[in-house]
């Protein structure tokens, strides 16, 4: 069998931050021309390589891991307000036990296998600005800190409840064209309902027109991830009866708060829930 001929030619790296000039080696097979390297240089041709085998094995270098956590905190829907607020801007003093609920939450948060990992109520009643929030911000930002290069999605999923309606309502105002190009409600449920973590923040703080539009949506995310066995982390303006039948219990139908109790661990003992009930002075006040 004849063998290809390698010929010498000076050629420019196809990295372009590199861009540096190298002796390339051609082989001429069958009227084609091969470039040893892909049209890199030897030093990009190598770290390309060694990028290409860790990824296969699933090491990712220190440099590519803060890259990506900087990516999935700009993109996973913490408010910039609380991009850089975590449990270490955080006055636990003023809420000592929520403080050490969240911490400990986010500490044996199961990453990339959060299946039957229990969800977790905040609420307060008649306060607003106790933490609720920035707690629930600190479970995100801890989560994506326990993030070391595993081969998983973003871990971690935040939205408020006014801006989830905001964002389904818009898409019925879709032209005919708009339908077929951007995401529809059941986009959207089918998102929330399969990331990691859910944290649903400002639940029942606004009041709407439609209960019946709130109760349905609602049933769809918590009995979604109810049945995936996936958590979520539900901060609230109402306290657990309130909050029952704001999502369509009391009298009614209580399916949605009953999957979000069971989801919590169940009760503590006959009429005591798993909630937990913030109090105290606004921070923003202070």
């Amino acid at each position: 069998m004849t063998q290809p001929d390698i010929i010498k030619e000076l050629r420019t790296c196809k990295n372009p931050k590199c861009g540096k000039e190298y002796e390339a080696s051609i082989m001429n097979l069958l009227d084609a021309k091969i470039v040893r390297g892909g049209g890199y240089c030897p030093d990009c041709a190598k770290k390309l390589f060694e990028r290409e085998e860790a990824m296969e094995k699933g090491i990712i270098t220190p440099e590519e891991i803060n890259r990506q956590r900087r990516l999935w905190r700009l993109r996973c829907g913490v408010p910039p307000k609380f991009a850089n607020e975590d449990f270490s801007t955080f006055e636990k003093d003023r809420q000592p036990k929520a403080f050490k609920k969240c911490w400990d939450y986010a500490e044996n948060y199961p990453l990339g296998a959060p299946q039957s990992y229990p969800s977790l109520v905040l609420f307060s009643e008649h306060s607003w600005g106790v933490g609720k929030t920035h707690l629930a911000c600190s479970i995100a930002h801890r989560i994506l800190d326990k993030w070391n290069g595993e081969r998983i999605n973003c871990p971690v999923l935040f939205i408020s409840e006014p801006d989830l309606y905001m964002r389904i309502q818009a898409t019925y105002n879709y032209s005919l064209e708009e339908k077929y190009s951007k995401e529809d409600e059941s986009d959207i449920i089918s998102h929330l309902t399969s990331a990691g973590l859910l944290i649903l923040d400002d639940v029942g703080k606004r009041r709407v027109h439609d209960p019946r539009f709130v109760q349905r949506i609602m049933f769809s995310v918590i009995d979604g991830r109810y049945k995936a066995m996936l958590p979520i982390v539900l901060t609230a303006n109402l306290n657990p009866e309130q909050l029952k039948v704001y999502l369509g219990g009391g009298e009614k139908d209580e399916a949605s708060f009953d999957r979000l109790l069971e989801m919590t661990g169940g009760m503590v003992r006959p009429g005591v829930i798993r909630f937990l009930k913030l109090e105290g002075d606004s921070f923003r006040r202070k």
